[in-house]
């Protein structure tokens, strides 16, 4: 089994002590754009420019309460021009209507672009230091937790924490060998800093992070605990109530309780065509070679080890006498395919987790989708489970 060692833990810390985030507190009205800066990713903050990352821009539209679709639409349209008068008048309207007229711009500190803005009071991150500090606070009081890996993005910041309960917990509706050991992953975001359930399936250690939602633990009534929860604030009662909610969860064992429920209906429900395209379509993304001709290869042989349903399933639909590209995303949604959500989860924690033999960039987030498609089952519902409307 990974795990982090003192040393390695050390040059962690040396290495995020020297990337926090940079904040400036500026009033909106200082901020503008213009169709040049939407086209060469910057701002002008007071006249000057300020660079900024790709994402930015839908950032500062979801701020001003424009609709996502719409900003990524105009900007991959090249409607810069429009893009920057919206922007400017919902800017200049909040300036002179809003009670908190300031925003917080949020920087890189490694790669010298602004990655977020926000009011003041919507910024609820501690500093990368305090998060370790926690940390290692957290396994000086729990001689039974480990830090299993840190995933780390440099261009983004984000980081991820993720530490492990050496108690292992079967579940024989997933094979008589599934094992599992829970914990929890600190997360540090753009913005805020939040926990959210992690757990390890010990027959290949793929780590998967995951929010199920919350509610009662086994048959403890009276004990329940999220599986996702933020921290409110960055003084000490804030960070206090914040190690009380993370010992909730350390009484339950890390064990969710939505956590049986899921299992069972990943294991019991075939991934829909849609949901095994974005798994795969993430994973191919993730192969890091610079020669084209060679990536394609590359890609192609990722995706027929490890979801080979898609290739199939595509085969399958043009034997049928259908064209695959003329299917829309709502057909897809009710197209079957040969794997279950199950295997798709395991496909991508293992991808996320291990060296698969394929050269990947960023592969920590592939666990965050594998949680986010497993913990699908308990929001809105897999694909297939509502293939029997289809004809309603």
């Amino acid at each position: 089994m990974k795990e982090v060692t003192a040393d390695q833990f050390q040059e962690l810390r040396d290495r995020l002590e020297g990337a926090e985030s940079v904040t400036k507190r500026v009033p909106i009205s200082a901020i503008s754009v213009d169709d040049d800066c939407m086209r060469h990713g910057h701002i002008r903050v007071n006249g000057q420019a300020v660079k900024v990352s790709d994402g930015f821009f839908n950032r500062l539209g979801s701020m001003l309460k424009i609709n996502a679709t719409l900003t990524r639409g105009m900007l991959q349209k090249g409607d810069h021009r429009i893009a920057a008068g919206l922007i400017n008048g919902l800017k200049d309207y909040q300036s002179m209507n809003a009670k908190e007229s300031d925003v917080l711009l949020i920087a890189n500190s490694v790669t010298r672009e602004v990655v977020d803005i926000c009011p003041p009071s919507r910024y609820r991150k501690v500093t990368n230091s305090t998060v370790l500090d926690v940390a290692e606070r957290i396994l000086n009081d729990n001689s039974n937790l480990i830090i299993e890996t840190v995933d780390w993005n440099p261009n983004s910041g984000a980081l991820s924490l993720n530490l492990l309960n050496n108690e292992e917990i079967g579940f024989s509706q997933a094979g008589k060998d599934e094992f599992f050991k829970f914990g929890f992953s600190i997360i540090q975001t753009s913005r805020d800093t939040l926990v959210e359930s992690y757990n390890q399936r010990l027959v290949c250690s793929n780590g998967l992070r995951v929010s199920l939602g919350e509610g009662a633990i086994g048959s403890q009534r009276g004990l329940s605990f999220e599986d996702r929860f933020r921290l409110t604030g960055t003084d000490a009662e804030d960070i206090r109530i914040f190690l009380n909610r993370i010992e909730t969860m350390k009484k339950a064992g890390f064990v969710s309780p939505a956590f049986n429920q899921a299992i069972n209906r990943a294991t019991g429900t075939q991934c829909s065509l849609a949901e095994v395209e974005a798994a795969a379509r993430l994973a191919i993304s993730k192969v890091d070679e610079a020669n084209p001709e060679l990536k394609k290869q590359l890609q192609a042989g990722l995706s027929r080890q490890w979801f080979h349903a898609y290739g199939d399933t595509l085969a399958r639909i043009t034997r049928k006498g259908q064209d695959p590209a003329a299917l829309n995303a709502r057909q897809k949604q009710f197209i079957k395919t040969g794997m279950t959500v199950w295997d798709v989860v395991n496909s991508l924690t293992f991808l996320g987790s291990n060296n698969s033999g394929f050269q990947l960039e960023n592969q920590h987030e592939l666990k965050y989708e594998a949680g986010r498609l497993f913990g699908k089952g308990s929001t809105e519902g897999y694909d297939l489970e509502f293939a029997q409307f289809a004809s309603l």
